[in-house]
């Protein structure tokens, strides 16, 4: 396998400065106080005035933060790509839309886990924070961030990490969401065009689209690729974390209406629709035509082999864009869980008041080394988001969804179970397929093989099943 060398003119690194200048000074800029809500809705939810064009953009380059894993399996596995990573997402996010984004605009609810302590007790909700910090914490995105600097200036993986990191959650320190919204904007039109850019290129020197099916193995043309029916049924449940995405919350927390919040998730499937089909496109020339190298890395070669003096800078920005936007939305609901969910209620208690700015970023500058710390000790995206996701979901999903509800009467104790049992077997086998890894000892086959939020999603089923058939039959008896 080839290392790509790649060639950068000033006009690239130009291009490059200009976006960080420009993404930073927007931020900063941002940070002014204009509105007369309250300092935690102005720092964490910019005043609950999201108009729907500023939603759409945050929450569609939020949401596409892993943008050179989604390179890695087109280039591996072919249009399969979209069936795993983009149709189950797509339906997640519909029906989020219709039952779940008025609620959540309708409360004066700033976080998950303030939401799960308001209907089933403290217990709960603190440890919904601590599950909410294991999806929230950006490791995967400064890791990535931190690859494509080492790949435009050749500097330790290590160094470019922690300057990705700061570089990317200066401004959110300085001017809450209202810095993070105003970043998004130019992001979201930056993936975009960068994107465009880059297969208007390919078509250019390797023809029409339709080509590929000349160039490409089989398998790579084909809906369900070379997986089983299982590996497909598990990306769809992966998909289910969109209930629990604290981004997700936050942005509908922070729409000007219920309206806006649900006209905005639905116009945003749109939006992935149009990008997927870029990244796809574009995806399956850099398979056709470049090989022989690491296929997370099949963006960033394609463009080296195509793109010309200043878009080559151009579509690193547009590839460091949907990156930055994620690690600094999901940076920013970290920093927001440990100040304001974890460390006020202990503060409090000693009689020390600290504003929510404050207390956010303490909790960003605790995001922000436990990130740096992560990405350098495991340094795989795919690790870091799948592992995390495997153990937070089982966790909340249920207990989520039935805090919107009103049918049913669930007491604080049992939601606290529902919580701690399936996401703690979850953890359980994780923990035991990374002891299998690293060869210590045999793992039986059955349990190696099984994936660790399968059994943790079923367990959380049968939970609430027996919970909400317990109840039903005890309010039987006090009817009679």
């Amino acid at each position: 396998m080839q290392e790509i060398k790649f060639t950068f003119s000033f006009a690239d690194y130009a291009v490059v400065a200009v976006y960080f200048a420009a993404i930073i000074g927007l931020g900063l800029w941002s940070s002014k106080n204009k509105n007369r809500s309250t300092d935690k809705e102005d720092f964490l939810l910019a005043g609950r005035k999201l108009t729907l064009p500023v939603f759409v953009a945050t929450l569609v380059s939020t949401w596409y933060g892993n943008i050179l894993g989604v390179g890695e399996f087109v280039y591996s596995n072919g249009i399969v790509a979209w069936v795993c990573f983009g149709l189950p997402y797509y339906i997640a996010a519909f029906f989020y839309a219709v039952y779940i984004a008025k609620r959540v605009r309708r409360t004066n609810i700033c976080t998950i886990p303030e939401q799960i302590g308001k209907k089933f007790g403290r217990c709960a909700g603190t440890f919904s924070s601590i599950l909410v910090l294991i999806i929230t914490i950006p490791a995967a995105y400064i890791l990535m961030l931190g690859i494509i600097i080492k790949m435009f200036t050749g500097f330790e993986l290590w160094l470019c990490i922690i300057i990705g990191a700061v570089l990317s959650m200066i401004y959110i320190y300085k001017g809450g969401l209202k810095a993070d919204l105003m970043a998004n904007t130019v992001q979201f039109a930056m993936m975009f065009t960068g994107f465009g850019i880059l297969l208007f290129f390919a078509i250019m020197k390797f023809g029409s689209p339709f080509s590929l099916t000349e160039s490409l193995q089989e398998s790579h043309l084909k809906f369900f690729g070379n997986f089983s029916w299982q590996i497909i049924i598990v990306w769809y449940i992966i998909a289910l974390q969109t209930f629990i995405d604290p981004g997700f919350h936050q942005r509908c927390s922070a729409a000007k209406s219920p309206e806006t919040a649900q006209k905005g998730i639905l116009i945003s499937i749109l939006c992935w629709m149009a990008f997927d089909f870029l990244t796809l496109i574009t995806g399956l020339y850099a398979k056709a035509h470049i090989s022989n190298i690491a296929a997370i890395m099949s963006y960033p070669a394609l463009s080296e082999s195509i793109l010309p003096s200043f878009w080559k800078g151009f579509f690193v920005s547009s590839m460091l864009s949907p990156i930055m936007a994620s690690l600094d939305g999901y940076a920013f609901v970290s920093a927001a869980t440990i100040g304001n969910d974890i460390l006020e209620p202990v503060l409090r208690k000693r009689n020390i008041k600290l504003s929510s700015k404050e207390l956010t970023n303490i909790g960003l500058v605790i995001t922000a080394l436990a990130g740096i710390t992560m990405s350098i000790m495991l340094p795989s995206a795919v690790q870091l988001i799948y592992r995390t996701a495997s153990i937070a979901v089982p966790g909340l999903l249920l207990p989520l969804l039935l805090s919107f509800s009103g049918k049913f009467q669930i007491s604080k104790k049992s939601i606290f179970l529902l919580m701690v049992i399936p996401a703690g077997l979850s953890a359980v086998l994780t923990f035991i397929k990374i002891i299998g890894e690293w060869q210590i000892f045999v793992i039986l086959p059955i349990i190696q093989n099984t994936e660790p939020m399968i059994p943790g999603i079923v367990l959380s089923i049968l939970i609430t099943l027996f919970i909400i058939l317990k109840g039903k039959k005890v309010n039987d008896l006090d009817s009679i």
